[in-house]
């Protein structure tokens, strides 16, 4: 497989759109995981795909569950279905050392534990290949909440560097006010986890959720519009940072 900072690449059931869709007749979950996770192909059973080890990062974090690097979306690139993991081995280890560089939770493991039915945690990670990555986490406590971002000083694509700049702060009740229209259009938690885009060098937009009723991951290669996009924008527009061109 080629480096992740020459083609990045993501799978899901659902080819290239980012509709709202409830799992069908052919998709089921298994009984093991939270019901947020994303939902298993039942054609993957008959279908070729291999699975890939998601271990923890270097750092001893567990960021994504096992499942996660077990066959379970179907896409078509060559003409014929064939069953993808919801993220390669190269992927775990991509991300989760962006997040180690910043000192950022796994909001999985969050979600093993009990949470209150009154927090929740957003988390926006952008990773550039070859610019700084950004990632902005909210942190929800009832009508509180609490924005932290952090800018690293390497490349998405390559290695994360460290912390350059960092921010803590509340939101005001315009900013939450905002956010509660943003997941209300977009319904972002809602989305698969992945699509069947395909891509060179260009960027990931990430979004994560973690609440009492579990954790949520949705990953697109450079989104030009749709609801991973429009969040995106609105979360890098909270730290008032240039970040410079977004793609």
């Amino acid at each position: 497989m080629r480096s992740a900072a020459i083609i990045l690449t993501l799978f899901s059931t659902g080819c290239g759109s980012d509709k709202v869709l409830p799992p069908t007749a052919e998709q089921v979950l298994p009984q093991n995981i939270e019901q947020r996770l994303p939902a298993i192909d039942r054609r993957c059973a008959k279908l070729p795909g291999e699975d890939f080890a998601i271990k923890p990062s270097k750092g001893g974090t567990n960021y994504f569950p096992e499942s996660f690097g077990k066959p379970a979306q179907v896409c078509e690139h060559k003409g014929y279905p064939e069953c993808f993991p919801t993220i390669y081995d190269f992927e775990n280890e991509w991300y989760s050392k962006h997040w180690d560089a910043a000192g950022e939770p796994s909001l999985y493991e969050r979600s093993t534990k009990t949470i209150s039915a009154e927090a929740s945690t957003l988390r926006f990670t952008w990773l550039p290949t070859f610019d700084h990555p950004v990632i902005v986490r909210i942190e929800r406590s009832g009508s509180n909440a609490r924005l932290v971002a952090k800018k690293l000083s390497g490349q998405g694509g390559y290695e994360p560097g460290t912390i350059e700049r960092e921010i803590d702060r509340p939101l005001t009740s315009l900013e939450l006010a905002k956010l509660d229209l943003i997941l209300s259009k977009t319904k972002i938690l809602e989305l698969r986890a992945t699509n069947c885009d395909l891509g060179t060098d260009g960027s990931q937009w990430i979004v994560e959720g973690v609440d009492s009723k579990g954790y949520v991951f949705v990953n697109r290669f450079s989104p030009d519009i749709g609801p991973v996009r429009a969040f995106g924008d609105f979360a890098l527009n909270l730290t008032g940072w240039d970040v410079g061109g977004r793609y």
